[in-house]
Parts: C-alpha cells; structure tokens; sequence
C-alpha cells in the first residue's frame, strides 16, 4: 500500500511539475505580449508627438504670416497716414510762404513784424 501511495505521490507531484511548466509558458507568453503591447504604445505616442510638433509648426507659419501681414497693413496704413499729413503741412506752407518771408524780411531789415 505504501507503493501505492507513493505511486500516488509521484503522479500528483508530476501533475504539478506539468501544471506549474505550463504556468510558467503563460506567464512569459503573457509577459511578451504586455512588452509587445508597451512597445507598440511607445511607437504611437512617438507618432502622436511627431504629428503634434508638425501642427504646432504649422500654427506658428501661419501666425507669423498673419502678424507679419497685419504689421504690414499697419504700416501701409501709418505711411498713408503721413503722407496725408505731408500734404496738409506741404499746402499750409504754400499759403504761408509769402507771409513767413515778410516777417523775415521786416526782422532783418529791422522792422516790427
């Protein structure tokens, strides 16, 4: 009986042996597929933060053009602007003239303006 018992043993002891081999294939099979998982996660996230950095150059272009235009019409703007002023001065001038050299005259010839 007490081979019996033993051959008991044995055969629960070799099941085991089995069961924790197999255990252990799942584990490692397991643990491939989360490195596999974790790598092909890796590879997107790289993706998303390339595409991300595409985009964001892409805004920035697309700002500085239209600061770079909206400068530009400010200044188009500004000299516009100016010229119109240059005109008034230039005309006013013109209507002066005479008077401005009559009274630099009188100064200089010593006669109150």
């Amino acid at each position: 009986m007490r081979n019996a018992a033993r051959s008991g043993d044995a055969e629960t002891l070799d099941r085991l042996r089995g069961d924790e081999a197999a255990l252990e294939r799942q584990v490692a099979a397991a643990r491939a597929e989360a490195a596999a998982a974790v790598e092909a996660a890796r590879r997107e996230a790289e993706l998303l933060a390339a595409s991300g950095r595409r985009e964001l150059e892409r805004v920035r272009g697309a700002l500085r053009t239209e600061d770079a235009a909206a400068i530009e019409r400010e200044a188009e703007s500004g000299r516009a602007v100016l010229a119109e002023e240059l005109a008034a001065v230039a005309r006013s001038a013109e209507r002066n003239g005479p008077r401005a050299l009559e009274r630099v005259l009188a100064v200089v010839l010593g006669r109150s303006p």
